[in-house]
């Protein structure tokens, strides 16, 4: 009897365990869930670095002058001459200036030649139609006088440019009063009217040989 019992039970398991086979067997199984998609976080623009221009390499210039040997020039005719065109030059900053100290006209070609450096001479005199005539005694007109300026290439000696730029006077008389003129605040105001010419004429021969390489002219006192 208890065998029977026991062999009953067996059977009742062994079918509850196919039944159960069975139903997990038929059951679909979802698939498993995923994640929606993460969006994508928009990465920030980055800022354009504005590029420096490169600086413009600056022109070296080595200027001399000769001195005027008339004895009947006014006193200092030669330094205003000098502090003219060597200020004005030294205003832009794109010309690096060297003092060439006096120089003739020949030693200036030859320095030229021999230069390695890649610097140009600047070379300037002050002279005249009428230069055996006396100054001061108002016998020359200012307008007969001028400020010479040559620019050398360097290595070769070439002529860059040259030009002559005349002085231009207000008034009669060489020495007469500088009236109705005046000259920028970082020359030395003058007295006479020469002196106010020769300035402007040194400040204008300046500038034309700034114009020869191309640059801008840039403020005056600067």
């Amino acid at each position: 009897m208890r065998g029977m019992i026991a062999f009953l039970c067996g059977g009742l398991l062994m079918l509850a365990s196919a039944s159960a086979g069975y139903a997990q067997a038929g059951r679909r199984v979802p698939p498993p869930k995923s994640d929606p998609p993460v969006p994508k976080t928009a990465e920030p623009t980055p800022t354009p670095v504005k590029e420096k221009p490169p600086e413009r390499a600056q022109i070296s210039l080595l200027v001399a002058s000769e001195r005027s040997h008339s004895m009947r020039l006014p006193l200092g005719t030669d330094d205003i001459l000098q502090a003219a065109v060597g200020r004005r030059l030294q205003d832009s900053k794109s010309l690096k200036i060297a003092a060439g100290g006096e120089m003739s006209r020949g030693e200036a070609n030859k320095r030229a030649k021999k230069d390695e450096t890649g610097t140009f001479v600047v070379w300037f005199e002050f002279g005249g139609n009428n230069f055996d005539l006396d100054p001061i005694g108002g016998r020359t007109r200012i307008e007969d006088l001028s400020v010479r300026y040559i620019v050398l290439e360097p290595a070769t000696g070439k002529i860059k440019t040259q030009g002559d730029v005349y002085l231009r006077s207000r008034n009669t008389g060489i020495l007469g009063g500088g009236i109705g003129r005046r000259l920028p605040g970082c020359y030395p105001q003058a007295v006479s009217n020469f002196d106010y010419a020769l300035t402007e004429a040194g400040i204008e021969a300046a500038e034309r040989i700034i114009r020869s390489f191309s640059l801008p002219l840039p403020p005056l006192c600067s």
